[in-house]
């Protein structure tokens, strides 16, 4: 504890760098215990509630052990950009200032971020643009590269366009490596060179466990691992291990191989006979016609009214019809390959070859259910009119993999996040990941919610589950009711984009003078700018805005819970989920959807306080909450705070809250 004190106690090292610093205890004793994990080479669970500054207590010690001795790197993993960018321009610079020796911290992104120097000169070299924009942005990318000393996408300050990004950066399947006239000066071997020396590796959940389902063939290796924002870490593990067969993605396959639009396909730039180029491009029509057909009948007998995801229970319900049409093809460009002069060209034949028969191999697992512990399905989405279908498979648990892939190898590991626990318990979190042999703590936040945050459950609310049409409908009065008093500065979540459409409708017409902001018709990124630019905003979104989001100040002054965040049962991953539950004789809905549910209300109850100043509203609109017995389990996880159950009442002690907290 006296070690970690000097580094974040009240007079410490980090105090005396730091304008206005502010010591919180649980910040030392949350850095105390990543110490004491460290040094006892065990694993660590930490709840760190909103404001305990969880970074610093984890940076210091693993950066105190890094910089002891050579060979100890750490990986430090986020969900978010946001976090990363923190952690990068923010919390690290600030504390190399103070440790000693040096410690090198970089960024890893995966290789498709950046520019491939072979490909862009080849492209460039013969102007292979299919647009007069893509020729613009071929240029500009021309003039960047004189510049750029990273070679990465996200310095670019221009629009490029997916295509010609993805023809013009790194393909791990077509790389040269040493062979290549432009080794020397790669972009992405320097970055690995670099990062070979770096002490922490600042990455996210999905390229850390690509590497880890790789065999530590994506990253350099490390000692540690810190899983920020941990709560996500099952769901990113099964999409990371799953796998998917598209249409879209076929498409995009075959236009690389062979279009009449593109000037950069293969058909066009390779130097094979006309008459293998003719029954490559034969062989590439015939199997996108075949696609077509395929996921056309696949679509018609499931129906395309709406969204919808149809799971596969038994195998060989549908015939499958195109893979043997890849794999034809496939073998049509292997025998090409033995024909082209160009090796950098042959080597692409052959890359594609692998590609189609990697997607014939997987569609046919999914389609005859060949995988063990996989959950098979088929999803249809609707967008724009436009109709979406692919073939998934989805690991149905982790908790193995990761546990042996991980947190045995990787020792200490820590798992951190303000929501890892479920009524004060770890023990949800720990058997849906695997770390079940973890040291534990949990610390409350050090922000004052008993006297800055209002709770509102209104009286008299009608059941969803009895009713949804009648809870929509009161669910928007009820909103508007709340806008009212706030005149904006309002999150609404929701749990589904029906009720999300249905509320923007009934409530912009309403308040003219608003700023209302609704998912799905602008950017995330957007939304966020828009809604912090302007105090009279209301946001309403799903999923991705009850987790990861910050508004601190008096831009956010309300979140409006519209209802419980359960898990839909028919999703075919949740289904299975249940379902494993039930065969190990636990109860499906107690021992994973309230848990699951109360993770994700935790996180969207989080929005609202996000800085010691902040004040306002949390609206819980549903019922359930007050009138089921699962909700004490919600309620137990939160802090205390000023329960309101009138509207009248809750109107009354906002205005109280602004003339105490407002400045």
């Amino acid at each position: 504890m006296e070690e970690m004190k000097k580094y974040l106690g009240p007079d410490s090292k980090v105090a005396q760098i730091v304008e206005n610093y502010e010591y919180r205890s649980e910040q030392v004793q949350m850095a105390d215990k990543v110490s004491e994990a460290i040094e006892k080479e065990q694993n660590l669970l930490v709840e760190a509630g909103t404001g305990i500054g969880k970074s610093f207590a984890y940076l210091v010690p693993f950066m105190l052990w890094a910089a002891a001795e050579k060979d100890r790197r750490v990986a430090v993993s986020t969900y978010t950009k946001t976090l990363q960018e923190q952690l990068l321009k923010k919390d690290i610079p600030l504390l190399q200032k103070i440790m000693p020796g040096k410690i090198k911290a970089l960024l890893c992104v995966g290789s498709n971020n950046y520019i491939c120097l072979l490909r862009f000169n080849k492209t460039f070299s013969g102007r292979m643009t299919d647009t007069k924009k893509e020729a613009e942005q071929l240029e500009k990318t021309a003039r960047w590269l004189d510049k750029t000393k990273t070679g990465l996408k996200m310095e670019i300050d221009f629009t490029i366009s997916p295509e010609l990004w993805t023809d013009i950066s790194r393909d791990p399947a077509l790389c040269r490596e040493r062979s290549c006239p432009f080794h020397g000066k790669c972009y992405f071997y320097r970055s690995r060179r670099d990062l070979s020396k770096a002490d922490l590796l600042i990455v996210n959940h999905h390229l850390f466990l690509t590497d880890v389902a790789s065999g530590g063939h994506v990253l350099p290796a490390s000692k540690a691992v810190i899983f920020d924002e941990a709560h996500n870490l099952e769901d990113i593990a099964s999409d990371t291990l799953g796998l998917t067969v598209s249409l879209l993605g076929i498409k995009q396959l075959l236009g690389k191989i062979h279009s009449s639009r593109s000037s950069r396909c293969l058909t066009a730039r390779a130097s094979i006979e006309n008459s293998e180029k003719r029954k490559i491009i034969e062989k590439v029509r015939k199997t996108l016609q075949q696609a077509s057909l395929f996921f056309s009948s696949v679509i018609d007998e499931l129906g395309a009214e709406s969204s919808l995801s149809y799971r596969i229970h038994s195998p060989g319900l549908f015939e499958n019809t195109l893979s043997p049409h890849l794999v034809n093809l496939a073998e049509c460009l292997d025998l090409s390959a033995g024909m082209c002069g160009d090796d950098s060209l042959a080597n692409e034949f052959r890359s594609y070859s692998s590609r189609l028969k990697m997607t014939a191999e997987t569609l046919k697992n999914i389609i005859f259910t060949e995988l063990e512990n996989y959950v098979f399905y088929i999803t249809i989405r609707i967008k724009k009119g436009r109709v979406f279908c692919s073939f998934n498979a989805t690991p149905v648990e982790v908790s193995s993999l990761l546990k042996e892939l991980v947190f045995k190898p990787y020792t200490p590991t820590v798992m951190t996040s303000a929501t890892l626990t479920v009524g004060h318990s770890f023990e949800f979190i720990k058997s849906r990941t695997g770390m079940t042999d973890a040291m534990q703590v949990r610390l409350e936040s050090p922000f004052d919610y008993s006297d800055r945050v209002l709770f509102y459950i209104p009286d008299s609310m009608p059941d969803p589950s009895l009713d949804m049409k009648i809870f929509e409908r009161e669910a928007v009065e009820q909103t508007a009711s709340i806008i009212e008093i706030t005149s904006g500065r309002t999150f609404v979540l929701f749990t589904s984009y029906g009720m999300l459409d249905f509320a923007a409708e009934q409530l912009s017409g309403r308040f003219p003078d608003l700023n209302f902001l609704v998912q799905g018709r602008m950017p995330r990124y957007k939304l966020l700018d828009s809604f912090k630019k302007n105090e009279s905003s209301v946001l309403l979104g799903t999923s991705t805005f009850w987790q990861g989001v910050d508004a601190p100040g008096r831009i956010l002054e309300c979140v409006i819970i519209t209802k419980l965040p359960f898990a839909v049962p028919d999703n075919p991953v949740i289904e299975s989920r249940m379902e494993l539950l039930k065969k190990k004789g636990l109860n499906p809905f107690w021992d994973y959807q309230i848990p699951s549910a109360s993770l994700l209300f935790k996180q969207g109850f989080g929005r609202l306080i996000r800085h010691r100043n902040d004040f306002g509203i949390v609206a819980v609109l549903d019922p359930r909450l007050r009138d089921r017995q699962y909700g004490r389990i919600f309620i137990s996880s939160l802090p205390e705070c000023i329960y309101v159950s009138g509207i009248d009442e809750l109107h009354e002690e906002y205005e109280r809250l602004c003339r105490k907290y407002a400045t």
